[in-house]
């Protein structure tokens, strides 16, 4: 908050005093509740609020609104549906959707029918409504572990997108009165989201088209399940081709803990402490992190033991307020000196891990495709093709540390 000159002659005035306290009071509400909010350091340096009721919004220089999305914050909140009069989103079914496209048939799908209007259809290729497409995404938003880790999610209505980071904070220094001051400046720089393809292949029996009632959880759970363990892939292991993003294990600035030349057994917290005291000198936060790791080294964490009494190895207050998460798609073959049953662990301020993504999934559904496998006309199935297009961005990579070398 800027005092001016005038206030500051206010707060001298005992007849206008009361009025500014009353000012200042505000302004200390305002600050408190602000400070309350968690606010990437990625989005420092420009205009703040509160969206929709408590999302993250940024807003650039230009006026350009960026919203952010926590995983319990839905992308279809963001979206505004044009749908027909008297059509309402949550009503919706894409099990009727995909129903009525396969068969022709739109008995008690005729509210289906007039918004699967509004997207087109090439060469057996649907683009699905965005209400259908949004809830998709929020489904594998909200399986990805990367997400449940505190991973935000940048919605993006083209795609490329560009927001500022901060790279280097200034450096304050004491003057002498009269002196000269000593000036330095915050350093910005960018993430660049780039819309890359991630694409599911699903077959589905045409039985189980025409009898399930549950048709809808199937499809949908199916679909974002697929999609969730490659976006927790790619925003882990992501090598950052042209044909995927960029991962953590990659970027470069990640702090790293080696177990060593040819990698070795966790038989203790010693290595989460060290992560955790990489992150600490980054000036990173010491609460609210996590730790993503292969099932095998979340079960030896668990069933690490004293070694006279052979009780439960206690673990220091660090490790007990890591958020822990556990996903296949970290694996158990790295490569580590002469260790080729190596894995990792991921630990750092989640909420650095920025997932860019596009508001839309088209899915495509085929009763004729094939492949050297076998082909849908021939076997009785729909084979559907679902991609969304998402991109990922670590804003400060110093927040993350990545235990490698862990073997069994």
């Amino acid at each position: 908050m800027i005092i001016s000159d005038e206030m500051r002659a206010a707060m001298r005035d005992p007849k206008a005093r009361g009025d500014f306290d009353d000012v200042v009071a505000i302004a200390d509400a305002f600050r408190a509740e602000q400070r309350s909010r968690i606010v990437p350091p990625a989005l420092e340096g420009g205009t703040f609020r509160a969206y929709n009721g408590g999302s993250l919004c940024w807003v650039t220089p230009d006026g350009q609104e960026i919203r952010v999305l926590r995983n319990n914050e839905n992308l279809e909140t963001t979206v505004r549906h044009n749908l027909p009069d008297g059509i309402k989103a949550h009503e919706l079914s894409l099990g009727r959707l995909l129903g009525g496209w396969v068969f022709g048939n739109w008995k008690g799908a005729e509210a289906e029918l007039r918004v699967g209007s509004i997207g087109d259809s090439t060469l057996g290729g649907y683009l699905v409504p965005s209400p259908l497409g949004t809830k998709v995404i929020d489904l594998t938003r909200k399986k990805a572990r990367v997400l449940q880790a505190g991973a935000l999610t940048v919605p993006m209505e083209s795609n490329t997108l560009t927001i500022a980071k901060v790279t280097a904070d200034p450096t304050p220094a004491w003057k002498a009165e009269n002196a000269a001051g000593t000036f330095s400046d915050t350093t910005f720089g960018k993430i660049e989201f780039v819309a890359k393809t991630l694409v599911a292949l699903i077959k589905v029996s045409i039985e189980l088209f025409e009898d399930a009632v549950n048709l809808e959880t199937v499809v949908e759970n199916s679909m974002s399940q697929a999609l969730s363990l490659e976006l927790d892939r790619a925003a882990l292991y992501g090598s950052g081709a042209a044909a995927e993003p960029l991962g953590i294990v990659n970027t470069t600035g990640v702090g790293v803990h080696d177990m060593g030349t040819n990698g070795a057994q966790v038989t203790s917290y010693d290595p989460f402490s060290t992560a955790i005291e990489k992150i600490l000198a980054a000036n990173g936060p010491s609460q609210g992190l996590a730790a993503i790791m292969a099932p095998r080294t979340w079960g030896v964490l668990d069933r690490l033991k004293e070694a006279t009494t052979n009780a439960p190895l206690g673990a220091p207050a660090s490790f007990q307020s890591l958020q822990k998460l556990v996903t296949n798609q970290v694996p158990i073959t790295r490569t580590q000196g002469s260790a080729n049953n190596a894995s990792d662990v991921f630990v750092g301020d989640f909420a650095q891990l920025l997932i860019g993504a596009r508001t839309q999934l088209v899915i495509e559904v085929s009763r004729q495709a094939g492949d050297s496998s076998g082909s849908a006309f021939r076997d009785m199935q729909i084979w559907l093709r679902a991609y969304l297009r998402a991109d990922v961005g670590v804003a400060l990579p110093g927040y993350f540390t990545k235990i490698i070398g862990i073997i069994p």
